[in-house]
């Protein structure tokens, strides 16, 4: 069993809500919902309903969505619906400002856009919650549900502070983020971000009714399993062990090849924007993009790398998943995408040793996992990741 804890406050209000029946599920509330231990909320489409700032209900009948922007955009009004008109001044942002789409951090206490979860009402906290069911698929929303537990869990081991990269105090689910960039529309460019430490999600909607999730970055400490009022999480889990499982698949040669040698990391290479208002130029390029080709791969090992994008990509709806699946990895991409990873050489791809790193780099596609000491729980390594398209991130709008 993982390590424990008495249940957080946040999660704790969270749980109550669900239990009240005020967390608004497009399914509603009805006999047959269900819901794993990482989840409070399913995906599935009906009626919403939201009280909004003066009291009052309005219920947004998101059953005739006809996509997933659709439903998205409708989650998206339930939630406005319930703020103030001051509140919604601070969720939102004009979509032609660069610097609030590039603003965004791994680190507990940095600036970020829009509402802080702890500042909105139940009403408003329950919409919230609903909106990031619609935007995420059912793994998406475990994750960020576990991300948002692990900061309970580590604000009650202690303060950190200092300890390396995600250092300082302010652990807490109540310092995480909502923003729209751009006003929800079916018909128009928007992105949406939910963020805090160890957690970046911004996903841009274009015109065309596509989708593109990216920059993505998630982290969690502790990478073990733990427990939060009873409920077990692990976050990241799964797209740690596809890691492990791609690496622990190459032979003594593949994996000699796959090393870059000479390089240190204590962190992701390519992290957050920080509010630059300009995409990275410093990915490796020409003979700095070094590892083993996909394409040199056997079908078997070939099959682990593509079992690992799948774990990024199906955070979010069928829809851009399967869009993005089938980019990443046709063919022609796989001719042009390097494995590697970094560290101890000696030790091999351990997840458990501090500095192991491991990367996807394709002629789009960026998937970075780093493992760091741990800043609270200092006697065993944390997950800090990134997912990142060359040429689409935010949309291709910057």
């Amino acid at each position: 069993m993982g390590p424990q804890s008495k249940e957080s406050p946040f999660m704790q209000r969270l749980f109550f809500l669900v239990a009240a029946c005020l967390l608004i599920t497009l399914s509603g509330c009805s006999d047959n919902d269900t819901s794993d231990s990482n989840s409070t909320s399913s995906n599935s489409t009906s009626n919403g309903t939201a009280s909004t700032s003066n009291g009052t209900s309005s219920s947004l009948d998101c059953s005739t969505a006809t996509s997933d922007v659709e439903e998205v955009v409708c989650a998206a009004d339930a939630f406005m619906a319930t703020l103030s008109d001051s509140e919604r001044e601070v969720l939102l942002s004009d979509f032609s400002d660069a610097t609030a789409k590039t603003t965004w951090s791994n680190l507990p206490n940095a600036t970020r856009n829009g509402l802080r979860f702890g500042d909105l009402s139940d009403a408003s906290l329950a919409a919230a919650m609903t909106f990031a069911s619609a935007v995420l698929s059912d793994d998406g929303y475990a994750d960020f549900i576990g991300v948002l537990a692990a900061d309970d869990y580590l604000g009650e081991q202690g303060s950190g502070g200092g300890g390396g990269p995600g250092g300082g105090g302010g652990y807490s689910a109540d310092n995480y983020y909502i923003a729209f960039i751009g006003t929800p529309s079916t018909t128009s460019d928007w992105m949406v971000q939910l963020g805090g430490h160890h957690m970046a999600f911004n996903i841009t909607y274009t015109a065309a009714g596509e989708g593109y999730p990216v920059p993505h970055h998630l982290g969690v400490e502790p990478k073990e399993s733990f427990t939060v009022g009873g409920e077990t999480y692990a976050p990241m889990s799964e797209e740690g062990q596809a890691m492990v499982d791609l690496f622990g698949a190459l032979d003594a040669d593949q994996l000699s090849e796959a090393y870059l040698a000479g390089q240190m990391f204590a962190d992701v290479l390519m992290g957050p924007d920080n509010g630059s208002g300009t995409l990275p130029t410093d990915y490796p390029s020409d003979s700095g993009r070094t590892g083993v080709l996909v394409s040199d791969l056997t079908t078997a090992q070939q099959e682990l790398v593509t079992a690992t994008i799948q774990q990024w990509v199906s955070d979010y709806h069928t829809s851009i998943a399967e869009t993005l699946l089938a980019s990443y990895t046709s063919a022609s991409a796989y001719g042009d995408t390097y494995i590697a990873w970094g560290g101890t050489e000696s030790a091999g791809p351990d997840p458990d040793v501090s500095g192991t790193c491991f990367r996807i780099d394709g002629p789009s596609l960026w998937i970075e996992i780093a493992c760091q000491s741990g800043v609270v729980i200092q006697n065993q390594t944390h997950y800090h990741a990134i997912f990142r398209d060359k040429t689409m991130d935010y949309g291709g709008s910057l």
